[in-house]
């Protein structure tokens, strides 16, 4: 049986999605396709859109990296839309949108502005409404990844609809990509998109 692989190491959604797409419409029906990804959040946007699709897939890791195996069962795909794959659907409502650019909160005492930004996010979830989108820049993506004491926070956030953006060029800029472990790692179209719909920005 023939099996074609698609090396999506290094890419950023929605890349991953649009290679995957390409490479189901170039190999025949029975044939089996790889898609090689080294991130997470990727992998779990290219699974979601095989399944939306009518696909079974299967998930390998080693050593970081993420191997999903699919088998072309038909001809028709759906449209790689990035507002579904990349972005929660959260972040397409209107409402205020939060912006964290720093993991400290004001100037002066780092020590100081490091407690003053974990006592924000932490409250986020007691004052209504709800952002519609939290966006991660700069040294605030230091807040999503492996080591920080608000992931918990965040995801339970996430799980009350709020749309978690991780700046995939800070990301790479700090060498984190492998340490995100809330919300989505976004691209600068996504978040100024974000930015543009908000009624409102705050900005702690």
């Amino acid at each position: 049986m023939t099996e074609k692989t698609v090396d999506a190491r290094g890419k950023l959604c929605p890349a991953p999605l649009i290679m995957t797409k390409q490479a189901l419409g170039e190999i025949g029906m029975g044939e089996t396709l790889r898609i090689l990804i080294d991130n997470e959040i990727s992998k779990n946007n290219v699974e979601r859109f095989l399944a939306d699709n009518g696909f079974v897939s299967t998930c390998t890791t080693e050593s970081g990296v993420f191997t999903v195996t699919v088998a072309k069962s038909k001809e028709e795909l759906g449209k790689v839309d990035v507002q579904t794959y990349c972005t929660p659907a959260a972040a397409k409502a209107a409402g205020h949108v939060m912006v964290i650019a720093a993991d400290t909160m004001g100037t002066g005492s780092e020590e100081l502005g490091g407690i003053l930004m974990k006592a924000f996010i932490n409250t986020i979830k007691e004052v209504k409404p709800l952002p519609s989108s939290i966006i991660f820049y700069n040294s605030g993506i230091m807040l999503t990844v492996e080591g920080s004491p608000l992931i918990a926070t965040l995801k339970e956030l996430e799980s009350l609809g709020v749309s978690i953006l991780v700046c995939g060029t800070c990301v790479n800029y700090y060498d984190k990509k492998d340490l995100v472990r809330v919300g989505i790692v976004s691209n600068m179209y996504t978040i100024l998109e974000t930015l543009t719909a908000a009624q409102t920005v705050i900005k702690p």
